[in-house]
Order: C-alpha cells, then sequence, then structure tokens
C-alpha cells in the first residue's frame, strides 16, 4: 500500500486506489505507523469478545456531596493507578439510581475516552464502591480464568493498542473515541502465567508506592509535630486571612505594593515568631524558555516544563519541546538545577496553581547529570548552609507556606518573580529543626520515599516492557 515515505516518516504517498475515502480521507487515519499496527494486530481478539463495555454520565451538580460513593473523573485516572487525590463524591441515592448502570466493582478496567484518551487503571479490592462520568468506559472482564485485569490495563497503556485508539479518534478541539471504535480494539491475550507475572510486577509497583506514600507522611507528621513546639499557633495561623483588615499608612510602602492582597500576609508573618527572609538563606531564581528555534525532539540537554512538577516528584516522562540545543544550553548553563534544588511554577493562567506543587531535585538522572534547565515559568529556591532544603520544601508546602507564597503574586495574568519571593519570612523555628537530627530524619524518609516512588514506576515501565516483547513474539 505504501509506495514511498521518507525515512523519518514525514512524507508518504498512496495510489488512490488504497484510499477509501467513504472510510477516512484524514491524512492521519493513513499513516504508515498506522497500517503497520494494524497488520501486527489483526490476528488477536476483539476487545468486545473479552470484557463487558459500560460509559457513565455525569449527575447534576445537586447530587455531589461531601463525603460518600467515590464519583471518578479523568483527573483520577492515570497510568495504571488511580489517582485519589481530588476525587468528588456523589450520593448513595444517586449512586443507586441515576448511575446505576456504572457501579464499579473490584478488578473493573477503567479507560478514558475523552480529552487525555488512553489513561487507564484497574479498581482495587478496597473500593468497594465507586462510580464513573461519561469521559470513561468501564470494562468488566468476562472470564478472568482467561484475562487478569492487570494484565489488560498494562497492554492497554502499550504502543500496540495506543496506535490503534489514536488512529480511530476524531475531534479537533477535544479528541474522543466511540463505542464501536473500542468494540473493534484488538487484544493480544497471552498465556495465563505471563499474565500473572506482569499482574504481580503490577502490584510489587502499587506496594512501593504505598510504602512511599506511608514514609512521606511520616516525614511531614514529624515536621508538623516538632514545629508546633516552637509555635503553638500553627493550626489557627491562617485563621482571618480573608477577613477584611485595616493598616496604618506609613505600614504600606505604596512604592513597592499597594494591592491589598499583599499586605493581608502581614498577620501571617506576626504569628511566626522570628523570622528571617528567605533570601538570607536561599539564592532564587526564574528559568529562561528557548526561541522556537532553540527546541530539539531528543537530545542530551533536557529543559524543563511546568508540566514536570507534580508535588509528588519531579516527572521527566512527557519528553514533548523537552530537549534543547547545546548552544542554548552553553548559554545559559548558570541556570541549570543542581541537586536539592526546590522547584515551584512561577506563572500561570490561573492565580492558585502558583505555589499549589513543589519539588525537589533528589537526584537528576544519570543522562543529564550536568545539569538539566528551566523555562521561564519554573522557579528555583536553591538553600544555603544555613537551612536543609528538605525542611524548607515541607514549610512551602503546607497550607501557611502556599499563602505566603501566593501573596507574591503580581498582574493580571499571575506571575510570582524572585525579589518578591526573597522576601518570604522562614520561621526561625524552622531553621532551628532543619540543622537538628529531627531535620536529617525527615530528608532521610522524604529521600527514600522518592527513591521508591521512582521504583515504582520503573516496575510499571518494566510490566508494559514484558508485554510489549509478548506481542512481538507472538
Amino acid at each position: 500500500m505504501v509506495e514511498a515515505q521518507t525515512k523519518n516518516q514525514n512524507i508518504f504517498w498512496l495510489w488512490s486506489k488504497d484510499v477509501d475515502f467513504q472510510k477516512r480521507g484524514d491524512t492521519q487515519y493513513w499513516l504508515p505507523m498506522f497500517l503497520e499496527n494494524e497488520t501486527e494486530v489483526s490476528k488477536f481478539p476483539k476487545l468486545t469478545d473479552l470484557v463487558e463495555l459500560k460509559g457513565g454520565a455525569t449527575p447534576l451538580g445537586s447530587n455531589y456531596v461531601e463525603h460518600g460513593i467515590p464519583f471518578l473523573r479523568i483527573q483520577n485516572i492515570g497510568e495504571n493507578e488511580l489517582v485519589l487525590d481530588e476525587v468528588a463524591f456523589i450520593s448513595k441515592d444517586t449512586h443507586e439510581g441515576l448511575l446505576k448502570r456504572s457501579q464499579l466493582k473490584a478488578g473493573d478496567v477503567l479507560f478514558t475516552i475523552t480529552g487525555r484518551i488512553g489513561s487507564v487503571a484497574v479498581v482495587p479490592d478496597e473500593m468497594k464502591e465507586g462510580n464513573i462520568n461519561q469521559h470513561m468506559v468501564r470494562m468488566r472482564i468476562k472470564d478472568r480464568n482467561k484475562l487478569l485485569p492487570y494484565y489488560l490495563s498494562t497492554y492497554l497503556l502499550t504502543n500496540y493498542a495506543k496506535l490503534q485508539h489514536e488512529r480511530v479518534a476524531y475531534g479537533t478541539t477535544r479528541i474522543a473515541l466511540d463505542y464501536p471504535t473500542l468494540y473493534n480494539l484488538k487484544v493480544f491475550v497471552p498465556l495465563l502465567k505471563d499474565q500473572q507475572k506482569i499482574e504481580q510486577t503490577v502490584k510489587t509497583a502499587f506496594q512501593l508506592k504505598t510504602e512511599a506514600e506511608k514514609e512521606y507522611q511520616e516525614a511531614t507528621n514529624t515536621f508538623l509535630k516538632n514545629l508546633k513546639t516552637h509555635i503553638s499557633e500553627w493550626d489557627t495561623i491562617l485563621a482571618g486571612t480573608k477577613k477584611a483588615f485595616w493598616l496604618w499608612s506609613d505600614q504600606v510602602d505604596i512604592t513597592s505594593r499597594i494591592d491589598p492582597d499583599y499586605y493581608s500576609g502581614e498577620g501571617i508573618k506576626n504569628k511566626l515568631g522570628k523570622i528571617k527572609p528567605l533570601a538570607d538563606l536561599a539564592e532564587i531564581k526564574i528559568g529562561k524558555t528557548p526561541a522556537f528555534d532553540d527546541y530539539l525532539p531528543s537530545g542530551k540537554r533536557r529543559i524543563m516544563k511546568f508540566r514536570a512538577i507534580t508535588g509528588r516528584g519531579i516527572d521527566l516522562e512527557n519528553e514533548e519541546r523537552g530537549f534543547a540545543k547545546e548552544e542554548f544550553f552553553q548559554k545559559n548553563k548558570r541556570n541549570k538545577l543542581n541537586e536539592n534544588d526546590i522547584v515551584l511554577g512561577s506563572a500561570a493562567h490561573q492565580a492558585h496553581y502558583i505555589g499549589k506543587y513543589l519539588d525537589i531535585i533528589d537526584e537528576l538522572p544519570k543522562e543529564f547529570s550536568d545539569g538539566i534547565l528551566t523555562v521561564a515559568e519554573i522557579m528555583t529556591i536553591r538553600a544555603k548552609e544555613a537551612i536543609n532544603p528538605f525542611v524548607l520544601l515541607l514549610f512551602l508546602r503546607s497550607d501557611v507556606g502556599y499563602e505566603l507564597i501566593q501573596k507574591q503574586i503580581k498582574g493580571q495574568t499571575s506571575h510570582l518573580y524572585p525579589k518578591d519571593v526573597a522576601g518570604i519570612g522562614i520561621p526561625e523555628a524552622i531553621i532551628k529543626i532543619s540543622k537538628s537530627e529531627i531535620g536529617r530524619e525527615i530528608e532521610s524518609k522524604i529521600r527514600s520515599s522518592l527513591e521508591k516512588s521512582r521504583l515504582s514506576k520503573q516496575k510499571l515501565q518494566e510490566a508494559k516492557d514484558f508485554v510489549e516483547n509478548l506481542v512481538k513474539k507472538a
């Protein structure tokens, strides 16, 4: 069918007789990589032969409750995992009535079908009840003696599955998959012993993730317990900060800032005890965004985007526009990240995203050990000897730290500048804790947590690689 194509597959041509214009006439559909994949998977059974498919629905706003049945949306579905940080809830009546058809059971495989297509997760045994919206489908396996849930979820993340649904996705501003397409998606089903091996690898990844979260929580608890011995009002510091306030005119520096939100943070400072400006404890800077021609599709000079900051560890998996030319790197290497640097977003369309997530560079990937650059929307805080960066991280991640960062934002488009962040007051209690044995304990637990998170991701990748190798040999 494909008569000629360039080496990089950016150009190809077909005889018109090879294109069924009544089916699809868009170039994307006929790309050689899709056609080759179709040939490879054609001998496998259809998804609809293996699972029952059901979609969800979104209830009216009045059906949401503060506590109840978990209601899963796209943001709750990751790469082979549920992300329940911001889960919504619906009432029991809605779950049993309006949304009865999309109730969840342990072992159901969830697959997103609009917007961020192809995210997948398995409903764990500990989730006794749940429901989904219309942007995903529930796959309920017909015979678990032939097909295991965690094998299916892993297969759906392989290129063999992704190329199938990417080929037939439709839409421009919000891409989607329809049900006939899903019914026809081809699934490789290996021997049960191979599926069990994959399932065990995935479950090991989940166990590592659970241990990582536990260790991070232990570090946070230790931090808060010790901090409260120094700042007794810690739990009530933010009380009243959103209310009206007044200041004498000589307390307002009109040559610096006159916006009320900035000065409403004065009450927070007064409750923190003795403080030192962050500028005395850290170097603060922002990165530089490459020009269009300075980007490369791959390479040895990595540049970090805002998307890499997750609040759970740096994520460099998305490589789109993630590499820069050597000349750009050398010109801007003074801005490269070092180990123990803290990073946060410094510009966003919505102000609440600034300071919401912070991460620490506990380790640079081996392939980028001589440094990673950041774009202009990322701020770097490099702690000096006077303070432990892992303790500083927990303070800045706290509700108080977030509020102090938010008070520094300027402009209608929301920007954070180094000179403003430099003035944030860091309690001397934080400095004292950070240089004590408690500080070293906190650092150790956070480092261990981040390492286990990386190992968890590696295990999930190992499972996916194993599946792809099985398909190649089939």
